[in-house]
């Protein structure tokens, strides 16, 4: 039964200290999205790329493909999510599907890439059907490994220092995978076999890195107020009543629509626009590399200000990287610093983006008296792949609208075309996730008063 909200309590003072967590277990927690940066952003970067000019689908059929799998992982991460909150186990909640999900996803990435001799319509459906099994398999694990960051602290700042690790060590997968996938596909033999190896390779090591989340992890928030289920009737009023939750998951959704948009489209405009396909991987590596490095600082900026403001300055980097692209010279030597220049503010969204979203946990709590942390992760999942689903595939449908055919030279109209949909686009979508994130509630003193309202609260259930 939800509990209506109690008043925050007086207080100045910031979130409380209990909840401090080792480096240790950061550092096993954060090790969980190296493996899973390793097929989400091999997909994103590289599996349209591999469509089109590997497989040699069409772009609109191939960002069809590549969009309805991510749509269907988006629609079932709710229902995992929901799942997951009902869970209950030695291990914990969340835990047991790092430990079972790990093997199975690993295997179903490589089967991508598995030659099979098709063609035409077969191929098609062979390519949507793995597709399909993967991001099924990647929703049943990663859905409960978001939902943990949850439940291993109610520390504001620990859970900024939380999303920091997780996000420097994805990003660093996003080095590897840029830097490294194709060089390894054509040293393991080129096309479609060595991009067999290459997945094979990968969902081994995300396999690994994932089992060792699950040894390294714990759950220990809340014990008392966990023992209760939540209803799906309560979880969907807990998702309905939370304001701040709404608009960190909107402007979420804003900038990803806009990084699904650039990332997809600098590969192509790398090779096409400014004649340097080898440097197609360096450029998403410089990237992701930014991201990589500058993390930490935004985590140490975010306890000096507000994850708000760690938003805002990060949108103001990725506005100014967009219009000096878009008004600079078509020279690599320029386009480079550029992209880095985007990583960066990236970085700074990203942080904040997953640092906000436990603390939209307590805040449903408070405003309910239902906890779901599952339902809020898996909702701004479903948000986060839905976005992606969808720009993937009418990105391929604005490929073929605008003339793009692969491996031959492209108009000067299709480069035009191609540069509009790169910058003007994400640009337009990261002003709307700047003026959203403007009215977002929480900084780390209301969400301390409003923890110790909880845990005040939770006593009062246990005394009773």
């Amino acid at each position: 039964m939800a509990t209506p909200a109690a008043p925050f309590p007086a207080s100045n003072s910031s979130a409380p200290a209990a909840g401090r967590l080792p480096v240790s277990r950061k550092l096993g927690y954060g090790v969980g999205d190296f493996g899973f940066g390793l097929l989400f952003l091999a997909a994103s970067q590289f599996l349209l790329y591999y469509y089109t000019d590997v497989l040699g689908l069409s772009p609109a059929v191939a960002g069809w493909v590549f969009g309805a799998a991510v749509v269907w992982d988006a629609m079932i991460d709710p229902i995992m999510g929901a799942i997951a909150n009902r869970t209950n186990t030695r291990w914990g909640r969340y835990r047991p599907y790092l430990l079972w999900g790990a093997i199975p996803l690993g295997l179903a990435w490589a089967l991508i890439f598995l030659p099979m001799g098709m063609s035409g319509t077969t191929l098609i459906i062979y390519a949507l059907g793995v597709h399909l099994i993967f991001r099924s398999l990647y929703t049943v694990a990663y859905m409960p490994y978001l939902a943990l960051s949850a439940a291993m602290t109610e520390d504001s700042a620990e859970r900024s220092t939380l999303a920091a690790y997780r996000l420097v060590l994805q990003a660093a997968a996003g080095m590897v995978v840029a830097f490294a996938t194709l060089p390894l596909v054509k040293a393991l033999g080129g096309g479609q076999i060595g991009f067999l190896y290459v997945g094979l390779i990968y969902g081994a090591g995300a396999a690994a890195c994932i089992v060792l989340t699950f040894f390294a992890a714990r759950e220990v928030v809340s014990g008392d107020a966990l023992k209760v289920r939540p209803s799906l009737k309560e979880m969907i009023a807990m998702l309905r009543s939370n304001s701040a939750f709404w608009l960190a998951c909107g402007a979420f959704l804003l900038f990803s629509v806009a990084t699904v948009f650039f990332n997809k489209c600098l590969p192509y405009f790398m090779k096409y626009g400014l004649g340097k396909e080898q440097l197609m991987g360096p450029a998403l590596g410089i990237y992701a590399m930014c991201i990589t490095f500058t993390i930490p600082i935004w985590a140490q900026v975010t306890k000096r200000t507000s994850k708000r403001t760690v938003y805002l300055i990060g949108t103001a980097l990725a506005l100014t990287a967009y219009l000096s692209l878009w008004f600079g010279p078509l020279d690599h030597r320029f386009w480079l610093p550029f992209v880095g220049l985007l990583g960066i503010g990236s970085g700074a969204i990203f942080l904040s983006t997953w640092a906000m979203m436990p603390d939209t946990v307590e805040f449903g709590e408070w405003r309910t008296g239902v906890r779901a942390e599952g339902a809020v992760f898996g909702f701004v999942s479903f948000v986060q792949k839905a976005s992606l689903g969808v720009a993937a595939g009418l990105l391929g449908e604005v490929l073929s609208l605008i003339g793009y055919t692969a491996n031959i030279e492209q108009t000067p109209e299709t480069l035009a075309s191609l540069k509009i949909v790169m910058l003007a686009v994400p640009a337009l979508f990261a002003v709307l996730a700047t003026l959203t994130i403007l009215f977002y509630p929480l900084d780390a003193k209301r969400h301390g008063r409003l923890v110790r309202a909880l845990q005040w609260r939770r006593r009062r259930v246990l005394a009773k």
